[in-house]
């Protein structure tokens, strides 16, 4: 079925999963349609743009008995992903800094001649902010290793100095402190200038430190984490879809549910 009225889609497809890959605004109005229609839905990062949306989204989810996923691709991506499950792993022993990264050019993106322009990015009306659409990445690595520890106090600075096609800003730098005195910090950046995608996480604890795939520790040689999967930077799509057909058949716990998907809202929102 294809047609421009996603309600009249959904009725006439009746379709078992909804898959939403569309501009970030759309998220939250369009996969509490999805789960009232009674889908099961895989989300696209991020989850929604308010938290009012993820609210909304979490009531519709317990309502109709279906399961979110959040599609946070970076949890599969080495070494980042790795990094992320040595430090909730107690690796580094009791974490007291982290830091989430979306250093990323996408001048290309938000060129309207550029080879992968997205249009709806730069859009007047609604475009992506991209501490939600981006910045989520990083944060989500941080707070998936604070799973159990609440954020306390959130504070954000931005700016739109680095000249890009982007209608609103293009950088952020966020600043957490969560309620066991551990501190966090995101850095978001997708006016800048340097033609590729820079680091995504590191972490500092009690026994050691976690940066650019290696652990490091003061009276040893540095340790190069073992890379698990082969993947590449950014799209663990494939491992995505595995494990969220894995949670339906009731395989696997959902590790990337909605849950995290508001709490990551929460932040960018805050």
């Amino acid at each position: 079925v294809i047609g421009t009225d996603y309600a009249k889609v959904l009725a006439e497809a009746k379709p078992d999963v909804v898959v939403d890959a569309g501009p970030d605004f759309l998220h939250g109005p369009q996969c509490i349609a999805a789960l009232e229609a009674g889908c099961h839905v895989l989300i696209e990062k991020p989850m929604a743009t308010s938290v009012e949306d993820a609210r909304k989204l979490i009531d519709a989810e317990k309502a109709s008995g279906k399961i979110i996923m959040v599609d946070y691709t970076m949890r599969y991506s080495h070494p980042w992903g790795t990094m992320m499950n040595a430090a909730k792993n107690g690796d580094i022993g009791d974490i007291f800094y982290l830091a989430g990264f979306y250093i990323h050019d996408m001048w290309d993106w938000y060129d309207v001649k550029g080879q992968y322009t997205t249009p709806w990015r730069i859009d007047k009306d609604n475009p992506q902010n991209i501490l939600f659409g981006g910045g989520c990445h990083g944060l989500d690595m941080v707070l998936y290793v604070m799973e159990h520890v609440p954020v306390k106090e959130v504070f954000c600075a931005g700016n739109r100095l680095s000249g890009s096609n982007m209608p609103i800003q293009d950088c952020f730098l966020v600043t957490m402190m969560f309620e066991n005195g551990a501190v966090g910090k995101i850095f978001v950046s997708s006016g800048c200038n340097r033609g590729d995608f820079g680091a995504m996480f590191e972490a500092y604890g009690t026994e050691g430190t976690l940066v650019d795939g290696k652990l490091l520790k003061r009276t040893a040689e540095p340790v190069e984490l073992p890379e698990p999967t082969k993947i590449g930077v950014g799209h663990g799509w494939d491992l995505t879809v595995r494990d969220f057909l894995d949670v339906l058949d009731g395989k696997r716990d959902n590790w990337m549910n909605s849950t995290f998907g508001a709490r990551n809202t929460a932040v960018c929102d805050a």
